[in-house]
């Protein structure tokens, strides 16, 4: 069995898998920023002397830290630890600019988009942020965009106005809202829809119309009941990545 480990900004993310098979999955508030040794032995009781190999992608690299020291307490010390950009590469050509710029986490999503859907392809990841990344018909990552996420642009709104309410996203229903949770509400899932076929649109007239989407990520699916063009869900992108090259990882 192998661990699998996705520390995001907001969330962090664990799969215990046995070949192609996800045996447990796991999440971990990463904001909180603390995790006990006993509380992490606990969360992983059962397959802790089954795991073979653990690989790690991540963003933050405090909280990367906290998971690193707490494994260390809590498996054998024989055990690889594989930290994606620094034990492990991603196989995929990277044509950034500044190819260190890249969120490893981008490029496993890339990846793994890329092998889902033959390129060229986008990958969408709706999270803190919306990462919208692009894999060319080389099967090369040539960069992508960023912008708010969801949550981040719905906190804005009731963070710095007066009298504008905190909203929980929901499904939309119907088009205009009816009173200010509504509005606020559609107006974030149908702008974010619109938005990314916007984009997506932008990316066809450059790249050819056979450019394909894949979305992931936890808002994915309520944007994508209001999307033209995001049709393929994948709740599972990045540890999908994750999985199809550990097995023979390239080194850094």
């Amino acid at each position: 069995m192998k661990l699998l480990i996705d520390i995001g900004n907001t969330n962090t993310s664990m799969a215990v898998i046995h070949k192609k098979c996800f045996i447990k999955r796991y999440l971990i508030r990463t904001s909180r920023k603390e995790v006990s040794v006993a509380a992490f032995k606990r969360l992983l009781a059962g397959h802790l002397s089954g795991i073979e190999k653990i690989v790690i992608v991540s963003v933050v690299p405090g909280f990367l830290r906290i998971i690193k020291k707490n494994l260390k307490c809590v498996i054998n010390p024989h055990i690889p630890v594989l930290v994606v950009g620094k034990n492990i590469k991603v196989p995929i050509k990277n044509r950034y600019k500044n190819p260190k710029e890249v969120g490893q986490d981008r490029l496993v999503i890339s990846f793994a988009a890329a092998n889902i859907c033959k390129p060229p392809v986008i990958a969408i990841d709706f999270g803190t942020a919306v990462t919208m990344d692009f894999v060319n018909v080389k099967r090369e990552y040539e960069g992508g965009l960023i912008f708010p996420g969801l949550r981040l642009a719905m906190g804005a709104l009731t963070e710095d106005t007066a009298l504008l309410p905190v909203v929980t996203l929901k499904q939309a229903v119907g088009f205009i809202g009816r009173d200010t949770h509504a509005s606020m509400n559609n107006g974030i899932l149908l702008g974010y829809a619109a938005m990314c076929d916007g984009l997506i649109q932008k990316f066809r007239k450059k790249y050819g119309k056979g450019v394909k989407v894949v979305a992931t990520g936890g808002d994915a699916a309520l944007v994508a009941k209001h999307s033209r063009y995001i049709k393929k869900i994948y709740p599972d992108l990045i540890f999908e990545g994750l999985r199809r090259f550990y097995d023979s990882p390239i080194a850094s």
